[in-house]
C-alpha cells in the first residue's frame, strides 16, 4: 500500500529533524544527564515536527540500545512504538477528546506502572482544544504525576493553554523551518525516490509551504505524481495556481507609470491563467514588502529569501519608486487583502486597489502627501523654480506715460500668457462624463465651499468652450455663490484641469417651461422687444 511522503520521510531519530537544533540539543543533554523532566509542552505552527519530535523522545527514553541519546529503531520497544502498538506510549488527540471524561480516564491509568517500557508516555496533541474542566481535572497529576510518566503536550495555540498548565511545563517553541533548510530536505527526499527536481521548483515549494516541512512534503508528492518522473517548475507553479514573477513584475511596472489600461489588461492576463486571484494580492502585497526591504537595506540578499536575480530585479523595480510610495501600495493591498474575506468580488477589489494608486490626486493618504512634498522639494533643488521670499512693501504709485503701442503690445502679451490652455470647443456628453471626476478633485483640494455649491448642479448645455450648469429653484442660491468671481475662477480652473481645455462656465437657476420659453425669444428678438404681461 502507498504511504505518503510525509509519513515515509518522518524523523525517525533527533539528528533528522530540520530546523529544530535548539530544541534537539537540549532534549539529548537531558536524555544523556538522566534529568528528564515529567512534563514538556510544545509549541509551533503546523508541520514544524512537534509531533515527530515527541515520538522520537518517547523512544530515546525508552530505548533499550540507545546511541548518544538516540534511539536505535531497531530493539522491540523501538519497534513497536514506530508501529503504535506498545500500549506504555498513549498519543491522544485532544480536539476529539476533550471532554473531563475521557482526561479522567487517562488520570485514571496514570497510577499503574508501565508494563514493559521503562515510561510511561502520554502525548497529548492540539491539547488547547481540551475544555475548562478537562484542563482542571488534568491540573494536580500533572504538577505531582508518578515518577514512571511523562506528559508530552503539543500545541499549535498556546495563549489558549491556562496559564496553571504553562507553569508546570518546560516549553519549547519550535520556530518555523527556512527556505534553505526546507531545500536541503527536499533535495533528500527526491533523491530517495528517485525523482528529477531542480532547485529553483525545490524552492518554490519551500517558499509557498511556509515554514511547514509536511506541507511542503505533501505539495512535493503531488508533483511527483502529475510529472512523468520530471518535477518543472512551471507545471507545479499551475498547479499551484501561482502568478509568475513575470506578471507581477510587469503590473507594477504599469502601476509606477500611472498606466491604467495596461494594468487592467495584465490583471486580464492573469485571471484568464486560471489564478487565484485572492492569492495573487498576497503575493503583491509580499512583492511591495520586498521592494521596500530592497529600497531600504544595503544588503537585501541578507534578508531576503529569494534567488539572487529576483533580488536584483527587486533593487531595479525599487529605483523608480520612493519609500512612501511603497509602503502607500502595502497598505492599499493589505486593505484589499483584509477585504477578500467579507467579498466574494476579489477581481474588483483588484482593479479598485490598482487604480486608487495610480489616480493618486484622488488620494489624500499621508503616504500620498508626502510623496508630493518630497516630489515639490527635488525640484525645489533642481533649480525646477525659485521661491523666494519677499516680504511686500507698498511702492509708491509713480505717473507713468505710455505709449500706445506699448499698451497694445502689453495687452496682447498677457492676452497669451493667460492662454495656457487651448479654447477648444466641448462637449455636453464629455462634461457630464468628468463630472464627478471634477468635484472629487475639488473635495480632495479642499475646495469644500465651491464643491458643497457645485454638487446639486447639472450639465444642461454647451456652447463652444462655455459650460452651461444649471440648478433647481431650491439651490438659487449656489448659482449666486458661483457667480461671486473667487468661486466662479475656481469652478472654472479645475474644469480647465479635468477637461483639459479652456473652459468658461455659466451658471442658471432652471425655472418652469414659461420661463424657459420667455428666455429663447429674449435671445431671438432682444429684450427690449419682448414685454411679459402677467
Amino acid at each position: 500500500m502507498y504511504k505518503a511522503l510525509y509519513r515515509e520521510f518522518r524523523p525517525q531519530n533527533f539528528s533528522q529533524l530540520v530546523g529544530q537544533e535548539n530544541i534537539v540539543r537540549t532534549l539529548k543533554n537531558q536524555i544523556l544527564q538522566n534529568k528528564i523532566p515529567h512534563a514538556y509542552l510544545f509549541c509551533g505552527t503546523r508541520g514544524t515536527g512537534k509531533t515527530s519530535t515527541a515520538k522520537i523522545l518517547s523512544k530515546a527514553v525508552n530505548c533499550l540500545n540507545p546511541k548518544d541519546a538516540e534511539p536505535c529503531n531497531e530493539c522491540e520497544i523501538c519497534r513497536e512504538i514506530n508501529a503504535g502498538t506498545l500500549i506504555d506510549v498513549f498519543e491522544i488527540d485532544a480536539a476529539s477528546n476533550n471532554r473531563v471524561e475521557n482526561v479522567r480516564e487517562l488520570i485514571e491509568d496514570v497510577k499503574y506502572p508501565p508494563h514493559r517500557a521503562k515510561y510511561k508516555v502520554y502525548i497529548i496533541d492540539e491539547v488547547h482544544m481540551l475544555s475548562q474542566s478537562a484542563f482542571n481535572a488534568l491540573l494536580k497529576t500533572l504538577e505531582e504525576p508518578p515518577r514512571h510518566v511523562i506528559f508530552i503536550l503539543a500545541t499549535t495555540d498556546p495563549q489558549k493553554v491556562p496559564p496553571t498548565i504553562l507553569s508546570r511545563c518546560q516549553r519549547f517553541d519550535f520556530k518555523r523551518i527556512t527556505t534553505r533548510d526546507m531545500v536541503l530536505r527536499l533535495r533528500e527526499v527526491v533523491n530517495q525516490v528517485g525523482a528529477l527536481c531542480d532547485d529553483d521548483t525545490l524552492e518554490l515549494i519551500s517558499r509557498v509551504s511556509d515554514g511547514a516541512m509536511r506541507d511542503a512534503l505533501s505539495i512535493l508528492d503531488q508533483a511527483i505524481a502529475m510529472s512523468d518522473g520530471k518535477v518543472e517548475y512551471q507545471r507545479v507553479s499551475e498547479m499551484l495556481g501561482l502568478t509568475s514573477n513575470e506578471h507581477i513584475f510587469k503590473l507594477v511596472d504599469f502601476m509606477i507609470e500611472r498606466n491604467i489600461e495596461g494594468a487592467i489588461r495584465t490583471i486580464d492576463e492573469v485571471i484568464l491563467s486560471g489564478k487565484d486571484v485572492s492569492q495573487f494580492i498576497k503575493d503583491m502585497t509580499r512583492h511591495f514588502r520586498n521592494l521596500l526591504l530592497a529600497k531600504v537595506s544595503k544588503n537585501p540578499e541578507e534578508i531576503l529569501d529569494l534567488s539572487k536575480d529576483t533580488i536584483n530585479m527587486l533593487v531595479e523595480q525599487s529605483r523608480k519608486l520612493r519609500s512612501e510610495e511603497i509602503m502607500r501600495a502595502v497598505n492599499l493591498f493589505v486593505e484589499a487583502e483584509n477585504s477578500t474575506k467579507i467579498t466574494n468580488q476579489w477581481r474588483i477589489l483588484l482593479e479598485m486597489t490598482v487604480i486608487r494608486y495610480c489616480k493618486r490626486e484622488y488620494d489624500i493618504s499621508v503616504e500620498t502627501i508626502m510623496a508630493r512634498l518630497n516630489t515639490l522639494e527635488e525640484k525645489i533643488k533642481e533649480g525646477a523654480f525659485i521661491v523666494s521670499n519677499v516680504e511686500a512693501k507698498p511702492q509708491p504709485i509713480k505717473p507713468k506715460v505710455v505709449q500706445p503701442k506699448k499698451v497694445e503690445e502689453v495687452s496682447v502679451k498677457k492676452e497669451e500668457e493667460l492662454g495656457e490652455l487651448p479654447a477648444l470647443d466641448v462637449t455636453i456628453n464629455e462634461v457630464r462624463a468628468s463630472w464627478h471626476d471634477i468635484l472629487n478633485l475639488l473635495k480632495a483640494n479642499k475646495k469644500m465651499i465651491v464643491y458643497a455649491y457645485l454638487e446639486p448642479g447639472d450639465v444642461i448645455e454647451t456652447k463652444g468652450n462655455k459650460v452651461v450648469i444649471g440648478f433647481d429653484k431650491r439651490y438659487s442660491f449656489s448659482k449666486d455663490n458661483l457667480d461671486k468671481a473667487e468661486n466662479k475662477k475656481i469652478a472654472e480652473e479645475y474644469f480647465s484641469k479635468v477637461l483639459k481645455k479652456d473652459v468658461k462656465l455659466e451658471f442658471r437657476v432652471l425655472g418652469d417651461p414659461m420661463d424657459d420659453e420667455i428666455d429663447r425669444l429674449k435671445n431671438t428678438f432682444g429684450e427690449d422687444l419682448v414685454e411679459v404681461i402677467e
